[in-house]
């Protein structure tokens, strides 16, 4: 049994999540026509939000002082867009002390959003002037700000590549018309949490984008927008995303507090579960360190360091859906059942 376990936790096993750098963020501004404070400001309230999932005007409403932030600041510094696209501002950037930033945020009540995040599946498509429909590409000005928006926000993407990705039995328009068949296709075939599917039209005094975003279990969301500046346009979308990506997923000052609880899985199968559940453990945001005590009988018994109560911890796991919660616990000890 023990060479068993070796052989197992040494396997790597891909699961649909990412670790997300969450002490660094930039905001976009016009340096002519804001004070530097304010831009201080607006690049600290950047990071907060992609730290806590919380929308940037959300976080910039709250009037949080920035003398009471500033001392987490490690170095900031500018970078511009690309000249072609026009863009009359400039990406601040503020680098700061992760545990010190997340002190201060637990302090003012502000929630955190864990760093291992649920990975996005993206596909742009756009329609220009002439009504050509073509896939977004890479060097596109969409492509950029949407990209730009998502990394911001703090939200692991991963964009369908038409030249690489074998999706050739779908076109632009399946994209453009949210086709059922491609939205099932990339959702049992792609290993992303969410899909999410942009319609971008061009037109002589704008632009206008319509996107469906699928999630597992619950209906497809669409919705439209009109806007003048691809830039907070894009912007405008990716909030969007931020919200439902971190809606649930959010862990507040209360629900902090180190743990060490007894885990119990039941009806482990085959080694590929077990495989899952070792990656899943390894990986989870808000596990510190765990140990296999047995494996046994379909059922895996575990000693687990975890940083939030037990309650905020079966929360989490119950809507990750990897194990099911069984309410039969005894005090510490918590107990679970592989999902079918």
């Amino acid at each position: 049994m023990r060479n068993l376990c070796l052989f197992l936790l040494m396997v790597t096993y891909h699961l649909n999540a990412a670790n997300v750098v969450t002490n660094q963020a930039a905001a976009l501004i016009d340096t002519n026509q804001m004070p530097a404070i304010e831009q201080s400001q607006h690049a600290m309230a950047s990071v907060i939000s992609k730290k806590s999932g919380l929308s940037l005007k959300s976080v910039l409403n709250k009037g949080l002082s920035y003398d009471d932030f500033s001392s987490a600041i490690m170095r900031s510094y500018f970078q511009q867009p690309p000249i072609e696209y026009n863009s009359n501002k400039m990406w601040f950037s503020v680098v700061v002390d992760e545990e010190k930033l997340k002190s201060m945020m637990l302090a003012q009540r502000i929630p955190v959003w864990p760093d291992r995040r649920g990975e996005l599946f993206v596909w742009i498509v756009e329609e220009h002037e002439n009504q050509d429909l073509i896939n977004t590409a890479p060097n596109s000005e969409t492509f950029y700000w949407l990209q730009q928006w998502f990394e911001q926000k703090g939200i692991p993407a991963s964009f369908y590549n038409y030249q690489n990705d074998d999706l050739l039995d779908f076109q632009p328009r399946d994209v453009r018309y949210l086709n059922p068949d491609l939205i099932d296709f990339v959702e049992e075939n792609y290993d992303a949490a969410v899909s999410l599917f942009v319609f971008v039209k061009h037109s002589g005094n704008g632009y206008s984008y319509r996107y469906g975003l699928s999630r597992p279990g619950k209906s497809l969301e669409i919705k439209n927008l009109k806007f003048v500046s691809l830039a907070a346009g894009m912007e405008a979308l990716a909030t969007d995303i931020q919200a439902k990506m971190s809606d649930g997923q959010q862990v507040f000052a209360d629900e902090f507090n180190k743990s060490t609880v007894s885990v119990k899985v039941n009806n482990i199968e085959n080694a590929d579960q077990i495989l899952s559940l070792i990656t899943y453990f390894d990986n989870h945001a808000l596990i510190d360190k765990y140990h296999i005590n047995q494996l046994s009988n379909g059922q895996v018994a575990v000693m687990m360091d975890i940083n939030v109560l037990p309650d905020t911890f079966v929360k989490f796991v119950s809507r990750e859906q990897v194990i099911n919660h069984l309410p039969l616990d005894l005090g510490h000890s918590i107990i679970f059942s592989m999902s079918e």
